[in-house]
């Protein structure tokens, strides 16, 4: 691996401002995250706040251990029972095979940062990944995309999936996946590797029950090496520890939703986008009703299901908290919120989505007398193949004029420059004469007969797309004869920014797990990876 850096604007304008300290957007978080004195200033903070650290390792202990993490996970649970450690946070829900590649991205920024902050800062930090296991949008994590025949495919495991369960609950189909698994792998193409990803990945689905721990198991044992330390929020025993937290967000339930309204407004004031669904009613937590998760709101005094007739007083929900927490969950709001309440978050990192919602929630966290962690946007990668590093030389070409801005118009030049017998040029001054000698028949034809008028009409319109279809015809003969090199165009735009959007959106890393080995995670590790906001380009 060869690693290159360049800059790429932010793929949101919260994004692109909040990297750029502008103050506008600045005022809407606590700390600034290119400072050094925000990291000591947050650590101070922590140390004053009691954590329950005791509780929490344990059930950090049984359940990493349950996936077989590694040594180094393990050592790092055990160093955050110390009272000076803290921790960095990311997170993300189970997709199939790990969704993205930014699941990926996020999993190596949150190791990064902590090995950096703990340098620096020379305390434990400790990486710590959340698992939106409580989610319940299945349709959103059961597919990946694939790169197939020139198109971008969209293949979902064919198991179905009719009711609003949480993640952690959905038990998987292991003849489902399996076959979908081989499925996938066949069309990734056979490699050296292949034999010994079907084996990990159907002895992960062999050992799994529900979807989450299957995204556990491939997640353990690519980075619990690397101490990256797995919670999942969906967990009935982690749900155990949150009790009082849930009471408090019950307690605070007005005062979370009006500060987090007030802060859309003054968010819209400064024009910057609300990407998130707000009302005044809104509980901002779930209840789960017959398996399924029901968003409550505050209705009338009391506590009222969205989608369904469930209703709650303060008290009752305050006893629900108290003897069955498992059957509560967090929404994009308090989600933060809970993380905040259960680890010593030193930093969280975001992704560009992510920073949009978290410019929402400093009012929220001080409703709680506490601040928000260190927002520190996560490290963005592109991977490029050999193959592609050859095409992207043979178009003459360039990386960052691809990452910029798509392929397309890069192509369409091409296809300009091979227009050398000016076939545009001269079918537009075709069709305008032809038009013109045209309008004369028209003219015409009112004057003998009005009643033909219309279809003089479209007879001109005719003979327009007659002129089009033989256009047609001779681009497309331009494009077979140049198709090798099109076919590079495409390829190369799929690979590097397919349809326009970033890799890490699309691609899945089981792709180059099948083609650069299940190392392929470790290789990236021994790379150097500053926090610099420079895209990390990594050449394979």
């Amino acid at each position: 691996m060869r690693l290159r850096e360049t800059f790429l604007p932010g793929s949101n304008v919260i994004a692109t401002d909040y990297i750029a300290e502008k103050t506008t957007l600045s005022a809407f978080f606590d700390y600034t995250y290119q400072r050094d004195s925000s990291y000591g200033e947050r650590y101070k903070e922590l140390m004053e706040r009691h954590q329950d650290r005791a509780n929490l390792t344990e059930h950090l202990m049984a359940f990493n251990e349950k996936f077989e993490a590694e040594g180094p996970a393990l050592r790092n649970i055990e160093r955050l029972q110390q009272p000076e450690s803290v921790t960095v946070v990311a997170g993300q829900q189970a997709g199939v095979l790990t969704g993205p590649l930014y699941t990926i991205n996020k999993a190596i920024s949150v190791i990064k940062l902590a090995e950096e902050k703990e340098r620096k800062l020379g305390v434990p930090v400790i990486p710590i990944f959340w698992v939106a296991g409580e989610d319940h949008d299945y349709h959103e994590v059961n597919h990946i995309y694939l790169y197939d025949e020139g198109r971008e495919r969209k293949e979902a495991v064919p198991q179905k999936q009719m009711t609003k369960q949480a993640l952690s609950d959905i038990s998987l189909d292991h003849n489902a996946m399996n076959t979908w698994t081989r499925d996938m792998l066949k069309r990734f193409g056979e490699t050296s590797y292949t034999k010994e990803i079907q084996a990990f990945l159907e002895g992960v689905t062999e050992k799994s029950t529900t979807y989450v721990d299957h995204f556990c198991y491939i997640m353990t044992k690519l980075f619990s090496k690397h101490g990256l330390v797995l919670v999942d929020s969906g967990n009935k025993d982690f749900r155990q520890l949150q009790t009082d937290a849930f009471k408090q967000m019950i307690h605070q339930n007005e005062t979370i939703n009006e500060g987090v309204l007030t802060q859309a407004a003054h968010l819209r004031e400064e024009n910057y986008p609300i990407g998130v669904d707000l009302d005044d009613q809104q509980a901002n937590l779930f209840v789960k009703v017959n398996g399924e998760r029901i968003l409550l709101e505050r209705l009338n005094g009391r506590f009222e299901g969205k989608t369904a007739s469930v209703s709650f007083s303060k008290e009752e929900l305050l006893d629900l908290a108290e003897r069955q927490p498992e059957e509560l969950s967090n929404n994009v709001v308090t989600r933060p919120i809970m993380q905040d309440l259960m680890f010593p978050v030193l930093g969280f990192v975001a992704g560009p989505g992510e920073l949009a919602y978290w410019a929402l929630l400093k009012p929220a966290f001080h409703s709680f007398g506490i601040k928000m962690p260190v927002i520190v946007p996560r490290l963005t990668f592109t991977f490029v193949e050999r193959h592609i590093q050859k095409y992207v030389a043979d178009l003459s070409l360039t990386d960052d004029e691809i990452l910029k801005s798509g392929i397309e118009h890069l192509k369409e030049t091409y296809m300009r420059q091979l227009d050398d017998v000016g076939i545009g040029t001269t079918f537009n001054d075709a069709k305008v004469k032809v038009e013109e000698i045209h309008q004369n028949l028209r003219d015409l034809t009112e004057s003998v007969d009005h009643g033909l008028g219309r279809f003089a009409e479209k007879n001109g319109r005719f003979l327009q797309r007659q002129l089009d279809l033989l256009q047609q015809k001779l681009y497309q003969s331009l494009e077979y004869q140049h198709e090798n090199t099109l076919a590079k165009f495409d390829e190369v735009g799929f690979a590097l920014k397919p349809n326009g959007a970033p890799q890490e959106r699309k691609w899945n890393v089981v792709y180059y797990l099948n083609w650069h080995g299940l190392d392929f995670v470790d290789q990236m590790m021994d790379l150097e990876l500053p926090f610099n906001d420079q895209h990390k380009v990594i050449y394979l």
